[in-house]
């Protein structure tokens, strides 16, 4: 079955497969977690989903993880996708300096604490039409690791000899209290390297980057964001998938546009792991339930982006191998329950139906 299609029909149809799944998450992706396991639980009455904290629960051992980049499943992996993205933002607590713009060379200086005050030289020849203020800049120095890494690799992509590495002023640290780093911020000029999640959902100010004198400045949105998730590609390996940013491709306009956005390329990408075991196919089915198009609009609401669709696709192929083929309601029918385990139909059959005269189904959330 081409992936297309496979995407296609789990968009219509949930696939449930019983079980019990212990889930290991990562704690920004908390909330949007349990939509998704209270979301199968709606779906499949005989499939659920448990948030585990796997370090102090050593008694339960997690079928799933969620992992950030850098963190490493404690378990043999049978499958395992991206899920969505969220890029790194740098904030700045100035107020009228949304979007204001910097170069790769002077943010390096600014993250380096070269840079003392916010009526910097530099800063106003990039910015002739705003008036700045002699603000003291105030440089938060802790950073995550995997948001320090990403900012490093695409700033050195756009000027390597103005930013030679990563800034001297930041110290990664893995730990992040969002509560913390928003009382932080509110100290005037202060300047951060931050997830864009935490941005969004505090409507807090950010800078722009100026990637070539030639070309516009890119502006930290959701559809910079996405431009840059058309240049991702997508490698399988069995059941493994994993997607890396290609710099050198075109990016993709949207539908309706025939020019791309210059692509915000500072990006991080979440990682669900389905570990091998006796709850395989349950992990596996609810991979699936998350790659859907619904499930990725949870991300969405909460402040990151939705998975690409070429990794998407990709994705829904490698974990759901050896899952039941969804199948279509008998013909006639306006039920659309979901997919039962194991399916007895044939996917010949499967497919004739999809070419009927009946009604067409409607999607299951």
């Amino acid at each position: 079955m081409p992936p297309e299609f496979k995407a296609d029909l789990a968009e219509r149809y949930v696939t449930c497969v019983p079980g019990e799944i212990a889930i290991s998450t990562v704690p920004e992706l908390a909330e949007v977690t349990q939509e998704w396991a209270d979301g199968i639980s709606e779906n499949c009455s005989d499939l659920s989903g448990t948030i585990v904290d796997s370090a102090v629960d050593v008694d339960t051992p997690a079928d799933v993880f969620i992992t950030a980049p850098g963190q490493t499943p404690t378990c043999n992996a049978a499958a395992s996708s991206p899920i969505g993205i969220d890029a790194v933002a740098v904030a700045v607590s100035v107020e009228g300096l949304d979007g204001v713009i910097f170069s790769p060379a002077l943010l390096h200086r600014a993250l380096s604490g070269g840079m003392t005050s916010w009526a910097d030289s530099e800063l106003q020849e990039l910015n002739p039409d705003v008036e700045l203020t002699d603000t003291p800049v105030v440089l938060r120095t802790s950073a995550r690791p995997q948001d320090i890494n990403a900012l490093n690799d695409w700033m050195g992509r756009l000027d390597a000899a103005g930013w030679p590495g990563a800034p001297s002023g930041l110290v990664a640290d893995v730990a992040f209290d969002a509560e913390a780093v928003i009382t932080e911020l509110e100290t005037d000029g202060t300047i951060s390297v931050v997830p864009a999640s935490l941005v969004v959902n505090n409507s807090l100010q950010s800078v722009s980057i100026q990637t070539s004198p030639d070309l516009e400045p890119v502006y930290l949105n959701t559809d910079t964001v996405i431009s840059a998730g058309t240049q991702m590609t997508a490698t399988t390996s069995g059941s493994i998938v994993t997607a890396a940013l290609d710099p050198a491709l075109v990016p993709i306009p949207p539908a309706g546009s025939d020019v791309a956005l210059e692509p915000w390329q500072a990006l991080n990408q979440f990682t669900i792991t389905v570990c091998s075991g006796a709850n395989e196919m349950a992990g596996r089915a609810f991979a699936r339930f998350v790659l859907r198009l619904d499930s990725q609009g949870v991300m969405i609401v909460s402040g990151f982006t939705e998975l690409p669709e070429q990794i998407r696709t990709a994705g829904i192929a490698a974990v759901s191998e050896g899952l039941p083929e969804p199948s279509a309601p008998p013909e006639g029918s306006i039920e659309t329950g979901p997919t039962e385990f194991p399916s007895d139909e044939p996917l010949e059959e499967t497919l004739e139906e999809e070419v009927t005269d009946a009604a067409t189904p409607e999607p299951t959330s």
